[in-house]
């Protein structure tokens, strides 16, 4: 039941990104895919067929994003496995939204230059600069594969002394995924590359942007997997017990991370051939429209406001090329990774971490709990008992989801209460103090009839 609390804004978010880039394959106001045409270019049946081709390929983004909702359903056990998925596919629905309107704009722009479509007048753009740039960059050498075949050295010494067969092999596994890894790299760029332009200047810049970009991906890949064989080993190695279902989600999210970055590199490489492959190397004819990086980033060096009406959708947007737009931007999603990864961490701790409940000789009860943690003396009890349910109410200052609650509620029958619970596993030891209640079970019912009993003997009732 928790995941509908994130299907429904995953279901807003599909609905609202969709409508936003679906208006735009109609032109409004000389606007068309982020192009400013004249009015005669409007009824141009090639721009009519790339309207054809923006809906379609809008069509089957809308419905991959969908699918990729239903491993949501899987993780309903795992909220925080739920709650990560959900950034992921989030943030892999905004950079995907703008996939086809790129690929558009970028065909529009070319009929606009091939045809003379300047309706505000023209001007010439150097790309002479950028094409020198791409073509002086060379891919990361494969001497940095060094790095990560020394991170893979502790592994392998302290595997190595490990009574599992199988964990015994996890260093040796890093360091050769490590080998893997280079050799595909080394596949990427030093194999034969294809053609991005007609042209030899840009082609030839492009490739050695590729070629640098990738080298930059799998060495990083290769970083990112030792360090998860790393935390793997520990995890496995210090016996924590981990559900088949989470061990699973855990897995597939893992492999999201390669597939995203390869997709992204892709993407970025794709942009390059989309801005440099119809040039001749040195330059284009343009409007305003060079304002517009992807006919949606607004970079204007010539403009010293920071913030500029959007040209897509309404509100505003940074203007990237003054520092106060910069930083603004950057500062949003700063502030967004500042809310979600200290969330992360707690529900992943609380799902791998559930509460314990620990009496000592001297009668002292501790709910050793990673969020929530609560000691009182045993003889504070005042009644002591054992419930098939614990009423409702509602969370000050805790966390609830279908499987559990714990922290500070407020509870209809008892009133104040601190909840250390497993909703779906009754029964329940309630614990009434001077002022609030004490409720708490273990997932399993067994261990907490013999809590039950064990306090029952502490208290005497």
């Amino acid at each position: 039941m928790d995941t509908l609390i994130l299907l429904m804004p995953a279901g807003i978010i599909c609905m609202a990104v969709l409508i936003l880039f679906w208006s735009q394959s109609k032109a409004k106001k000389g606007l068309w895919f982020g192009v400013t045409l004249p009015e005669e270019a409007l009824s141009d049946e090639r721009l009519a067929a790339l309207g054809k081709e923006y809906r379609k390929a809008y069509a089957w983004y809308g419905f991959a994003w969908v699918v990729s909702l239903v491993p949501l359903l899987a993780l309903s056990d795992y909220f925080s496995l739920a709650y990560i998925y959900f950034f992921i596919w989030l943030a892999a629905v905004l950079y995907t939204s703008t996939v086809p309107f790129k690929r558009i704009h970028y065909k529009a722009a070319a009929l606009k230059r091939d045809n003379g479509w300047f309706p505000q007048g023209k001007r010439f753009v150097s790309v002479e600069k950028d094409i020198a740039f791409m073509s002086g960059l060379k891919p990361w050498s494969p001497y940095w594969y060094i790095v990560p075949a020394l991170m893979c050295i502790p592994l392998i010494i302290i595997s190595l002394q490990n009574g599992n067969s199988l964990l015994r092999l996890a260093g040796a596994a890093s360091l050769l995924m490590t080998g893997v890894t280079l050799l595909i790299s080394l596949t990427f760029t030093h194999g034969r590359q294809r053609a991005y332009s007609r042209n030899a200047a840009p082609n030839a810049a492009i490739q050695q942007a590729a070629r640098r970009y990738w080298s930059m991906f799998w060495l990083t890949l290769a970083i990112f997997e030792v360090m998860n064989a790393t935390i793997a080993y520990n995890v496995l190695s210090g016996g924590t017990m981990i559900g088949l279902g989470m061990w699973l989600g855990g897995i597939a999210m893992v492999s999201l991370v390669p597939l995203f970055g390869i997709y992204f590199v892709h993407q970025l490489i794709k942009d390059l051939e989309y801005r440099y492959g119809d040039t001749d190397g040195h330059g284009y004819e343009t409007d305003d429209d060079e304002h517009w990086r992807h006919g949606l980033y607004y970079h204007n060096p010539e403009d010293a406001s920071a913030w500029v009406p959007k040209r897509i959708g309404s509100g505003m947007t940074f203007n990237l090329a003054t520092r106060a737009g910069r930083t603004l931007h950057y500062t949003v999603y700063a502030f967004i990774a500042v809310i979600v990864i200290p969330l992360t961490v707690i529900f992943v701790r609380a799902d791998v971490s559930p509460p314990a409940l620990v009496i000592d000789e001297e009668g002292l009860i501790t709910i050793e709990s990673s969020e929530y943690p609560y000691s009182f003396e045993a003889e504070a009890i005042q009644e002591l008992t054992l419930q098939d349910s614990v009423p409702t109410g509602f969370r000050t200052n805790g966390m609830a989801t279908a499987a559990y609650a714990r922290g500070n509620f407020k509870l209809n029958e008892l009133g104040p209460a601190k909840l250390y619970v497993f909703k779906q596993s009754p029964p329940f030891i309630v614990m009434k103090l001077d002022e609030l209640y004490v409720v708490y079970n273990d997932e399993d019912p067994a261990r907490t009839r013999e809590l039950y009993e064990e306090l029952a003997d502490k208290t005497g009732q």
